[in-house]
């Protein structure tokens, strides 16, 4: 460990229990925002013309397109390791922009070439209208990347300065403008095309307020420093996070192609989609685990308590999932009344709703050890992790070809929670033999 980090260590106080609510309530909110976002945009399109089609194409893209530019995902990561100078920010967009050019040059085959019809056709499973709907709409998500790699360093700023409820108030931005685009938006667009082009305006509304707070951050920070980090360096630490994040929405990926292989598949990608776009929005909070111990684990003792807060808020959620989730009155305003189902669709769905509360335990866990590793700067475990589970994903759904009168959604959502589950043992097992802390 360098010698003005280590004073800076020795001069915090040990990590509290109240230093973990402050930080990351604010950030509670700021992904319930932000994950509210997807569920307006299903409840939208459950109310269009053709819902299932709609809501099938918007799952499909909206998948595809943030699976393979996934490592946009890891950019607060490496911000929060990493930022340093303003120079420093300059270098890691510039580092996460040529990762990103060979998945927005395949997006940009997906929308406007023949391959579009391989991969939503014959992967996907949609029908015609669902297909052209989906092409569309990954034209118009391609043009999120750069707002969401603003967005990325500008909430690093916010979160090294502990100030967090600006993130919040962000996404209360993304939310508003959400809402003006979805009532506007039909007059030029329909189909999955409006939720596409309504999630693209809420980030750049979200990426421009978010900056207003993050300039004076990075403006405050040195312009360069004397020894800095390589892109080898940069690219040692970040592609084994690249390719877990790639198993975030990968392994949604791989289950939706699997779906796509049964007999009602665009019911089952659309139901599939719904419950996971409510089980994100209740219990996604628990993802921040991995920048709460990123940020605020500095030394050996305070890993217990991250541990025990994160007990704590696991416990919490996967409580509300089970109320929320299981009993039949609320499950049905959610699915019919606030998502806006058919019948037919909110049947199919709420055999997943019922086990879908026990994901709190895998999500919290997984983001935890996350947190923990790259404190520790030791990713590499996460690849395989990452890897791990699609494989998992693809086989728990392999029983598709067995089974084809199975519940999609229902498997979806066990295929889901196991790959979690495959993650949490491999980083556990990892963190054991680091001692659970690494001194820097």
């Amino acid at each position: 460990m360098s010698h003005p980090h280590t004073m800076q260590v020795a001069k915090r106080p040990p990590l509290r229990l109240r230093d973990c609510i402050w930080f990351f309530v604010p950030l509670v909110l700021m992904v319930e925002l932000n994950m509210m976002s997807k569920s307006v945009i299903h409840a939208f399109l459950a109310r269009t013309d053709n819902p299932s089609a709609a809501l099938a194409a918007f799952n499909a893209a909206f998948t595809f397109y943030f699976a393979i530019t996934s490592a946009s995902e890891v950019t607060v990561v490496l911000c929060l390791s990493f930022l340093k100078s303003r120079a420093d920010s300059l270098r890691l967009s510039g580092f996460i922009a040529i990762i990103l050019s060979l998945p927005i040059a395949i997006a940009l085959a997906v929308a406007f070439t023949p391959l579009g019809d391989v991969v939503f056709g014959s992967w996907f499973g949609l029908g015609g209208q669902a297909m052209a709907e989906a092409r569309g709409a990954v034209g118009l998500l391609m043009i999120s990347a750069p707002f969401l790699l603003c967005r990325a360093n500008a909430f690093a700023l916010l979160m090294l300065a502990r100030r967090t409820i600006v993130i919040t108030f962000s996404t209360l931005v993304r939310l508003l403008s959400l809402t003006v685009s979805l009532a506007i938006l039909p007059a030029w667009l329909s189909g999955a095309a409006i939720g596409a082009a309504a999630l693209v305006i809420c980030m750049a509304s979200e990426a421009i307020f978010s900056w207003a707070f993050a300039w004076r951050r990075l403006m405050a920070l040195p312009a360069t420093r004397p020894v800095h980090e390589t892109i080898g360096q940069y690219w040692t630490f970040a592609w084994p996070l690249i390719i877990n994040a790639s198993a975030e929405l990968g392994s949604i990926f791989t289950i939706n192609v699997f779906l796509g292989r049964l007999p009602s598949a665009e019911l089952a990608i659309a139901a599939f989609g719904v419950v996971h776009g409510l089980v994100s929005l209740l219990m996604a909070p628990v993802r921040n685990l991995a920048q709460s111990a990123q940020t605020l684990v500095a030394r050996r003792e305070d890993v217990r308590t991250i541990i025990v807060f994160s007990s704590q808020l696991v416990g919490i959620f996967a409580l509300l999932g089970l109320i929320l989730f299981q009993t039949p009155p609320l499950r049905d305003t959610i699915l019919r009344g606030l998502i806006g189902l058919t019948p037919e669709l909110a049947t199919y769905a709420q055999p997943a709703m019922a086990i879908s509360f026990l994901m709190a335990a895998f999500w919290g866990c997984t983001a935890l050890f996350r947190g923990l590793l790259a404190t520790a700067r030791t990713t590499g475990s996460l690849a395989a992790s990452g890897v791990l589970r699609i494989a998992t994903a693809a086989a728990a759904c392999s029983i598709v070809f067995a089974n084809p009168d199975l519940n999609g959604a229902t498997l979806g959502i066990i295929a889901w929670m196991l790959s979690y589950a495959v993650e949490a043992a491999v980083s556990t097992w990892r963190l054991h033999r680091l001692g659970w802390f690494v001194e820097r």
